[in-house]
């Protein structure tokens, strides 16, 4: 039930790359940069996430048209030469081989847009073709997962309950082709990944959800987020760091602070 915290548990891989469908609140959030390797290099930056989430009112129905389960997914492209921000998104429920968030390992569609994660190497593969951009890029892990919080069980506020299931893959490999206006790009660079699943993640209060996933140039990963209540104060704070090798160390909200310039 919602009004009970989450379990501690211990993560268990391959299994626990893919969703989730009995609790209410799932995404997978690929963020990044890249360079082309062109003469003269553009810059971009991009984003790629799915979504599920569970929609308790339909469980109970029989009909195969029930939306049981909806897949939702953004995708954003900064073309820093252009000085422009680029996105696009999509919605649908899952079945009909329109919409799947598969369970046992990553594997997400939704209409032509997929994340997929080869079972063998561990090798992420993105297609999302969007309105006049488009991402196919395959992310390859060059450290181990990084769990948040305590073994992978994040608190997200005051309350016990507001917690999720949280790891992250930071210094990913990219590589691959960024669309842009009819013109094609091949390009190489680095991302992250940050993989999550809650029942209830936000306390009432929570207005406002600012976060930080830094790869480091040394190797080194950095996680920092608030969540701020209306008038800017923060609820909750938290992160971890981890040294290139190392092992991590989680934040107290207390060590958190993020102040805008």
């Amino acid at each position: 039930p919602a009004t009970l915290a989450l379990p501690s548990r211990t993560l268990v891989f391959p299994a626990d790359h893919g969703a989730h469908p009995d609790l209410r609140t799932e995404w997978w959030y690929i963020t990044g940069h890249a360079r082309s390797l062109a003469a003269e290099p553009r810059e971009f930056g991009f984003q790629l996430t799915f979504f599920r989430t569970r929609v308790d009112a339909a469980q109970s129905l029989q009909s195969k048209f029930a939306a049981k389960q909806l897949i939702f997914a953004h995708a954003a492209l900064t073309d820093v030469q252009g000085q422009k921000l680029w996105h696009d998104q999509r919605i649908a429920r899952e079945g009909f081989g329109l919409a799947l968030a598969a369970t046992g390992n990553t594997a997400l569609q939704l209409g032509h847009w997929r994340l997929q994660r080869q079972a063998d190497y561990g090798l992420y593969t993105a297609e999302l073709p969007a309105q006049d951009f488009g991402l196919a890029l395959q992310f390859k892990p060059s450290q181990p997962l990084l769990l948040q919080g305590q073994q992978g069980l994040s608190r997200k506020g005051p309350d016990a309950r507001q917690a999720s299931y949280y790891y992250s893959q930071p210094q990913l490999a990219a590589q691959g082709r960024i669309g842009l206006k009819g013109q094609s790009f091949e390009v190489q660079g680095r991302a992250w990944l940050d993989h999550e699943w809650s029942e209830e993640l936000l306390h009432p209060q929570a207005e406002g959800w600012d976060w930080i996933g830094m790869n480091l140039d040394d190797g080194s990963a950095l996680t920092a987020f608030v969540l701020r209540r209306a008038d800017g104060s923060a609820l909750w704070a938290g992160g971890s760091y981890r040294a290139a090798g190392g092992a991590s160390r989680s934040f107290e909200p207390h060590e958190v602070k993020m102040t805008p310039l």
